[in-house]
């Protein structure tokens, strides 16, 4: 079977645009560390935050979330709580330190927040711990807690 040319060429292309599928392929499946885990899922809930979208906010905390006041459910309600009673939400996370041990990891940021405004001060800064766990290869925060804003009680009408 003799076949033209023009044949030969596009099948030859055809095979080296496979082989570069398979590489880009490759290196885009390629593990990423601790570290770019850890800071896509905060920037993920950042996003998820600023879209008051409950399911993707919720999504970075664990089953097993306890911080001392509240479970994973009652951090869902306080959540919901707040999103209803704002407008709109931008937050400015810095990761000041991030320190991975095995399955754990503990992050401390500093978080500029703006609440139904547009300034360009933020209407409150936060500082924050979390600890997290690798869950099902996936990094999820077990726990968090740091200088929080004086919250008016009335702010959680469940408890």
């Amino acid at each position: 079977m003799i076949i033209s040319r023009r044949t030969f060429f596009l099948i030859a292309g055809l095979v080296v645009l496979a082989v570069v599928i398979v590489v880009v392929w490759w290196l885009a499946r390629s593990p990423k560390t601790d570290r770019q885990q850890i800071v896509e899922l905060l920037s993920r809930t950042e996003r998820a935050v600023e879209h008051k979208d409950l399911g993707g906010t919720m999504r970075a905390i664990s089953k097993d979330y306890a911080d001392g006041t509240y479970s994973k459910g009652e951090l869902r309600r306080a959540v919901v709580a707040g999103f209803r009673q704002v407008s709109t939400i931008r937050i400015t996370p810095a990761l000041h330190k991030l320190e991975i041990t095995g399955q754990h990891a503990r992050a401390e940021l500093d978080v500029d927040v703006w609440i139904d405004s547009n300034s360009p001060r933020p209407t409150m800064d936060i500082s924050i711990w979390a600890e997290l766990s690798k869950e099902s290869g996936e990094w999820l925060v077990t726990s968090a807690g740091g200088d929080w804003p004086n919250i008016p009680e009335q702010s959680f009408p469940y408890q």
